[in-house]
């Protein structure tokens, strides 16, 4: 039998021997490591310019849609892109708005001319020249136009209904004792049958002038009607209902 003396001392040894020692299956395994969550941005506030570009773009686009393309004033696409440029110069939605507004004109003035309206596709394309006067579009279908109205015969002259007085345009806003006896006739035609005048002018301040000269003519009797922008000017005598 071991002596005690000699057992201690192989029970050191032994826990020398295995404190020293790594045996695999006692291996510790490797810890997972976190997953890795990614960084999230702070959100950037927008600033005050940023916002009123914003704005300027949405109404510019909105007003394109509506066909408010250089009117009303204040209120129509070509401010509203124009707006933005001067705060952003390199803005491409306010350049894609700029020439939407030019392609726009084009396509209205391509359907005038289709209907032989000749006069307002030339009032179309002068608008999208206001726009953008080098437009090479712009000069492409002005050409065009102008060939189209070359080889398209001359309009027949407006001779009027039996109830209407074509007016002299020459004379209209003039104190010429023509008009002034042409516009007393119409005036008591008016007064003798209690009809109502549909006015047919050119623009509105000649409607109103046709309209002052009537009532001149007739003192003391209320001229009835409206006005409406046409040509050729004249007065269409409409009877009252009663």
């Amino acid at each position: 039998m071991l002596s005690s003396t000699r057992c201690l001392l192989l029970l050191s040894l032994l826990a020398v021997f295995l404190g020293g020692c790594q045996w695999p299956f006692l291996k510790q395994p490797e810890p997972i490591p976190e997953p890795v969550q990614p960084a999230v941005p702070a959100k950037r506030m927008e600033t005050q310019q940023e916002h009123a570009i914003r704005m300027l773009l949405l109404n510019g686009e909105y007003t394109l849609s509506q066909d408010q393309l250089l009117t009303p004033a204040n209120d129509n696409a070509f401010d509203y892109f124009r707006a933005v440029l001067k705060l952003d110069p390199n803005n491409q939605r306010a350049k894609g708005g700029i020439q939407g507004i030019v392609l726009r004109y084009v396509d209205l003035a391509r359907q005038a001319a289709a209907r032989g309206q000749y006069e307002r596709a030339t009032t179309m394309l002068n608008n999208a020249r206001i726009v953008d006067p080098d437009n090479l579009l712009i000069k492409e279908v002005s050409e065009g136009l102008r060939e189209q109205i070359k080889s398209a015969p001359p309009p027949t002259p407006y001779r009027g209904n039996p109830d209407e007085y074509l007016l002299e345009a020459s004379l209209l806003g003039k104190e010429d004792p023509r008009i002034l006896a042409r516009l007393n006739e119409i005036a008591q035609k008016l007064k003798a049958t209690d009809g109502l005048a549909m006015i047919v002018a050119r623009n509105d301040v000649e409607g109103r002038w046709i309209y002052q000269q009537l009532r001149a003519a007739v003192p003391g009797y209320l001229v009835r009607g409206d006005i409406q922008i046409g040509n050729p000017p004249r007065v269409k005598l409409v009877p009252h209902a009663q």
